[in-house]
């Protein structure tokens, strides 16, 4: 067995941490503490994605709903996950499809870690409403690893490899879920390799969320995509990327009417809309009473309306969307939520 030593070295300066040397390299003694920590729990709030126009591209978090996990190093060198909590049952613990197994594996690779971890997820974001309840696990796992192998990623190499925990559950690496969970806030996402910006929402926006009882559908979010054709009319690709234009703009302004006017979809929702019953109703109902804006949240079913709650009653908008999809003989729930801070480290041992 190998035995390392770790020896002070005399290339201490004035005011920083003293050096240490392991094998030849020159750590700080924070990063060195930080290298034998064995255990650190992380928690991330669930999210809408698309917004309307900005299929794959936009991420809200909210506060409603959130994962923790709890990853601790163990001796062997293999990953093990647990999967606890009111929403826990029928998540696969499978490494390569638990979404926070792909992250985790990349992030050890990464940090040639020669051991493995024992993963608990305690699930509370509830799966196939639309919620990025996949995304919020891989944000929270990711934040995790990261810190407890102390890799110090950059925001937009932390979303790069939590969308691996995506691909895993829906077949492709789609980011704006676990952006949102991860940044927080309004997140925008693009470009090859992965780019991040994060945008502070206006602090008087609420967030509506109606969802219908539909009968749970296997793989819900793979079907969802699959019913979008590859391709599209350049007038409709055109429509979405004005819409979308003016919803960042109106996100850095501050102008909640502003970014109800790029709500609508020439992408996903025509297409997807088919699958909710009642959509054109309660999306109307839904803006006569006073929302912003209304869309399909993520691959559904749910859909999230915005809201002015200085100048409207996001209630009132919440029980108009029930009231829709009651009309058209669906049973539904709502719930108003506020935008959510980013994923966060609540223990380290």
């Amino acid at each position: 067995m190998n035995e390392h030593v770790f020896r002070f070295s005399p290339m201490e300066s004035k005011g920083t941490s003293p050096l240490l040397s392991v094998s030849g390299f020159a750590i700080s003694l924070d990063r060195a503490m930080n290298a034998i920590r064995k255990q650190a729990v992380g928690r991330a709030f669930c999210s809408t994605a698309n917004l309307g126009a900005g299929f794959d591209v936009f991420g809200l978090a909210l506060n409603r709903y959130s994962d923790t996990v709890d990853v601790r190093i163990t001796s062997g060198k293999k990953i093990r996950i647990v999967v606890r909590g009111p929403e826990g049952r029928n998540i696969p613990v499978e490494v390569r499809k638990n979404s926070a197994g792909p992250p985790a594996a990349e992030l050890a690779k990464k940090a040639r870690l020669k051991k493995g971890f024992e993963i608990i997820v305690e699930k509370r974001v509830p799966h196939g409403l639309g919620l990025g309840s996949s995304g919020a696990t891989a944000a929270a796992c990711t934040m995790v690893v990261n810190a407890l192998l102390d890799l110090e990623l950059s925001n937009d190499e932390m979303v790069q490899i939590a969308s691996l925990g995506e691909k895993a559950v829906a077949g492709t690496p789609h980011a704006d879920n676990v952006a949102a969970s991860l940044l927080g806030g309004f997140v925008i996402v693009y470009d090859r390799p992965i780019r991040t910006i994060s945008l502070k929402p206006p602090h008087r926006l609420a967030v509506v969320v109606a969802t219908p009882q539909l009968p749970v559908q296997f793989e819900k979010t793979k079907k969802a995509r699959k019913i979008i054709p590859e391709k599209i009319p350049v007038k409709n690709a055109v429509l979405n990327l004005g819409r979308a234009s003016a919803m960042a703009a109106a996100f850095a302004k501050g102008d909640i009417r502003l970014i109800g006017t790029g709500m609508e979809d020439q992408i996903a929702e025509p297409y997807r809309k088919n699958l909710i019953p009642g959509y054109d109703d309660v999306r109307r109902m839904g803006l006569e009473a006073g929302a912003a804006g209304i869309s399909i949240s993520g691959a559904g079913p749910s859909l999230v309306a915005l809201v002015d709650g200085d100048n409207r009653e996001p209630r009132l908008v919440a029980q108009a969307m029930v009231r829709a999809f009651a009309q058209n003989k669906v049973r539904s729930t709502s719930f108003v939520a506020r935008p959510a801070q980013g994923a966060s480290i609540v223990k380290k041992a």
